[in-house]
């Protein structure tokens, strides 16, 4: 299926109504920034997304590379045609590993002794389409980040870098999806197989440089405990920590 503003607009809004039913086009045209009358005539084919409108929709969706290439393409020239070079190729490549969170699972299937190099059997297992495995499998092997053993997925030494140049959009749309899945696995999975805990607590803001390498160091030793012995699975484990009273804007109380 060809990309366009008005399938992706229809295809992110039919992602949050399932999540929630009650979300509306109104609140939609807010979260993206953009007029709701105005929302509503593009979906409806009615106009156009301007030129700062469709940067708007393209920050918050956190597109891909090569998506916004198409999107410029058809708001420049009505055509999606686009010229795939090899640094767009990159691009899109590092985009999708460190954005889409089954690229780093599928990485972790391959640890598992009973793998399959096979788009349908990692479809299965972690509960996505089958083209979106087939895609994220050529990816890794094109990346020389997996490789092909009598049909099963190996892990090479090559090292995964995380550099300046990945796209703030990228890690924030990794960190979303894990916040999705956490949310799916709450509602659905059983207990015994999944573990939530959350705190909260007055915090001295000074403190946060030294929690961050306590949470480093903490990772560590248990990714190290969890993958001791025979293993048949894959988790995420997740850290957030974040504020829940907002800054002081400076405004003083004019209450007396």
């Amino acid at each position: 299926m060809e990309l366009t503003v008005k399938k992706l607009l229809m295809q992110e809004l039919a992602k949050r109504q399932m999540r929630n039913p009650s979300y509306s086009l109104r609140a939609f045209a807010r979260d993206l920034g953009v007029g709701s009358t105005t929302l509503s005539d593009v979906m409806g084919d009615r106009r156009s997304l301007s030129k700062s409108n469709l940067e708007k929709v393209m920050e918050r969706l956190l597109v891909s590379p090569l998506e916004k290439e198409v999107l410029w393409a058809e708001y420049r020239q009505g055509s999606k045609k686009i010229e795939i070079d090899d640094r767009l190729l990159m691009e899109e490549d590092t985009f999708r590993l460190m954005s889409d969170w089954y690229y780093v699972a599928i990485l972790n299937l391959a640890k598992l002794p009973e793998n399959k190099a096979n788009p349908r059997w990692i479809a299965k297992r972690l509960g996505i389409k089958e083209s979106e495995a087939e895609h994220a499998l050529e990816r890794l092997l094109r990346l020389e980040l997996l490789k092909k053993n009598r049909n099963r997925m190996v892990r090479t030494a090559k090292p995964i870098f995380i550099n300046r140049d990945v796209p703030s959009a990228a890690i924030r749309k990794h960190h979303t999806q894990n916040l999705h899945l956490a949310e799916y696995s709450l509602h659905n999975d059983p207990v015994e197989r999944r573990q939530f805990y959350s705190i909260t607590t007055a915090v001295n803001p000074e403190k946060l440089p030294l929690v961050n390498d306590v949470i480093l160091k903490t990772r560590k030793k248990i990714e190290d405990l969890l993958e001791d012995g025979p293993l048949s699975e894959v988790y995420t484990f997740s850290f957030q920590l974040f504020p829940l009273t907002k800054v002081d804007g400076g405004m003083e109380d004019q209450s007396e």
